[in-house]
């Protein structure tokens, strides 16, 4: 006996999550634009503030800007 070849059709059902955010990347430099300003005004010189905020120098100039 010849057996048929036929594909097997199944049905199935895959339960999914998908979270959906709000894209809204600020740039670091406007996040940080406040405190930079406040601390600039205190008397701590631009290489300071990029060393006390981990970021670069031009970062810093963006923020006071």
């Amino acid at each position: 006996m010849i057996a048929r070849q036929q594909p097997i059709r199944t049905l199935s059902l895959i339960l999914v999550q998908i979270k959906i955010t709000c894209n809204n990347n600020i740039p670091l430099y406007k996040k940080l634009a406040p405190k930079i300003r406040e601390l600039k005004a205190l008397g701590l010189t631009q290489n300071e503030l990029a060393c006390r905020f981990k970021i670069s120098l031009k970062t810093v100039k963006r923020a006071i800007n």
